[in-house]
């Protein structure tokens, strides 16, 4: 997930700022980008068989390297909208929906909640070796893909997958979900901030539901 930022100019009126130097409103209206309305709202199928069957419990939690990734990323949006020197352009609501929709440990959090649901007792491990040691009946590697309103893009999408393994190392199947925005630029047409807030949050909803269908679909699974 590629971040980078979209630093808006601050205006909800007709008259010009005059807190900000002339330099600095060119610069900040070159950069304004962002996501607004919703065009086209996608949940793709899946790509991979779910299992037919897996044992119930415990199960062994293994965060891939690219779930990793995302979540650090993830961690660098939030500082940005809350500690930056930029965010203070903001009004409070707007830097605040902001902040509220890129949780890093929302995806993460919310898989880990389905899975206890489900099978009782999930244990962490860093690889499919580690947890096989520890006499795991079943394995789990977790994916996490997430992209988030900025200046390149304005499609956010929440992607998760589950992927199920013995702990001799067979494939039994994968559990996912993708929830994808199509959306129209946000920061255009003089909006109001109410407006602007609202759509923002937008970003957050896509997690949530990717999260909901995980979880419905995992629930499907029987367990023996």
């Amino acid at each position: 997930m590629c971040i980078s930022y979209n630093y808006p100019r601050v205006q909800y009126s007709k008259k010009p700022l005059n807190l900000l130097k002339p330099m600095l409103s060119a610069i900040l209206f070159l950069v304004i980008s962002g996501c607004a309305k919703t065009q086209h709202h996608e949940e793709t199928g899946n790509k991979f068989s779910p299992p037919t069957k897996l044992p119930s419990s415990p199960i062994a939690l293994i965060i891939s390297d690219s779930a990793t990734e995302t979540i650090k990323q993830l961690i660098t949006y939030n500082n940005h909208y809350k500690n930056s020197w930029t965010a203070r352009f903001y009004m409070d609501s707007i830097r605040q929906a902001y902040v509220e929709t890129s949780d890093p440990a929302l995806s993460l959090n919310g898989v880990t909640q389905s899975l206890k649901k489900r099978f009782g007792e999930v244990r962490n491990y860093q690889s499919i070796e580690q947890a096989s040691r520890n006499n795991s009946p079943l394995i789990v590697i977790l994916d996490i893909k997430t992209r988030l309103i900025n200046n390149r893009s304005s499609e956010p999408e929440s992607s998760l997958s589950l992927e199920f393994y013995t702990p001799d190392g067979h494939y039994l199947g994968t559990v996912e979900s993708n929830i994808k925005l199509s959306l129209t630029p946000l920061w255009t047409n003089n909006k109001r901030a109410q407006e602007i807030v609202a759509e923002i949050r937008q970003q957050g909803e896509i997690q949530q539901q990717a999260l909901e269908l995980l979880d419905q679909r995992l629930s499907k699974i029987p367990t023996e």
